[in-house]
């Protein structure tokens, strides 16, 4: 009895993702819980979310990512809720949603040299603010 050679199909090289850009965004919070405003020690806070001095915005990092030929957009969950006014606790969020894209990203494959550890003043040209 002869053996019988078995064609088998060579596994392809996968090539690895590739960031095209990464951006923060500030988006307007739609339904943001404002429920804690009703409380007394925030009346003031509260007359000043009424009057239009303030909003709610949310978070999130993304990015462009090729992966197999498509691109796709990956995100961090991001934070809703956010005063629109605390311009220094959202660029302390935006850091923290850049890591965590960072995570995700490195967890697929992206070198780390594309996603390098942020920090506020790497972070702050990648935010956008949008209405």
């Amino acid at each position: 009895m002869t053996a019988r050679k078995r064609v088998v199909e060579a596994t392809r090289k996968r090539s690895a993702p590739t960031v095209q850009e990464i951006r923060v965004r500030v988006m307007h919070d739609e339904d943001p819980d404002t429920s804690y405003l009703d409380q007394d020690e925030f009346a003031d806070r509260r007359a000043e979310y009424e009057n239009g001095d303030f909003t709610f915005v949310g978070v999130r990092a993304e990015a462009e990512v090729v992966i197999e030929g498509v691109v796709q957009t990956l995100t961090s969950g991001g934070m809703w809720g956010v005063e629109s006014d605390s311009k220094e606790y959202i660029e302390e969020v935006a850091v923290e949603e850049y890591a965590a894209l960072r995570e995700i990203l490195t967890s697929i494959g992206v070198s780390t040299s594309q996603v390098p550890v942020g920090d506020k003043k790497m972070i702050q040209p990648l935010i956008s603010w949008e209405a």
